[in-house]
């Protein structure tokens, strides 16, 4: 169950956000004791169906207005045990600009957008999370996180890198978008390849790529 309130979010519940294809393969991936990042939470589509095939979930999801519906809709399926994380997962600890249209717009950013509000969020790393026993080695990742998946990427090296990395991580990636971080789509995915993942698919959506890497 879901709890919708505008447009946008009848099309993020109903349409998938125009992603079904590859939403549904995250959700054909996960198992029963799976341990799942949903980086880029929204309102909790991928958060909500994970958990209830079992898998212990972290949503990750800075907004405040997408973190607070988030919280509504896993409270609606009696989802008590989903960990929702605040902060933005990027290479470090600090603080940064999320520039947002609220719940029922487009996509939070940390890049700016046209005219759009912003809110100062914490930033935090998977790394300095994981060292610090916060959360849990993951078995899927799915990132979405509008161009900062460079920022993602570059603090999760050393996970991605070992034997304890997850088996699959579900990337969309921003071309334009990273070119505001200083990368390129290259860079992005060149992060997964060098840590021995190998890229098993690869389409493309609008202006964006959808890829998933396997160990």
């Amino acid at each position: 169950m879901f709890e919708v309130s505008t447009p946008m979010e009848l099309y993020r519940v109903e349409g998938y956000g125009g992603e079904e294809a590859f939403t549904t393969m995250i959700l054909e991936e996960v198992r029963a004791g799976d341990i799942v990042y949903d980086i880029g939470a929204c309102v909790g589509l991928v958060s909500v169906h994970a958990a209830k095939k079992g898998a212990t979930v972290y949503s990750f999801e800075p907004d405040p207005f997408y973190r607070s519906r988030l919280i509504i809709n896993l409270n609606l399926n009696r989802l008590h045990k989903v960990k929702v994380i605040e902060w933005a997962v990027s290479d470090g600890d600090g603080e940064a600009s999320l520039f947002t249209d609220g719940a029922g717009g487009l996509s939070p950013s940390l890049r700016k957008i046209g005219e759009r509000g912003c809110v100062n969020v914490k930033t935090g790393s998977i790394e300095n999370a994981l060292s610090r026993g916060e959360i849990l080695t993951p078995d899927i990742i799915k990132l979405d996180i509008e161009g900062a998946e460079i920022l993602a990427l570059r603090g999760m090296q050393q996970l991605l890198a070992s034997s304890k990395g997850p088996r699959a991580v579900f990337l969309e990636v921003h071309p334009d978008f990273l070119k505001h971080f200083g990368s390129s789509e290259e860079e992005a995915e060149g992060v997964l390849l060098k840590s021995g993942y190998t890229l098993s698919y690869k389409t493309e959506r609008s202006a964006q790529m959808h890829c998933i890497f396997r160990k």
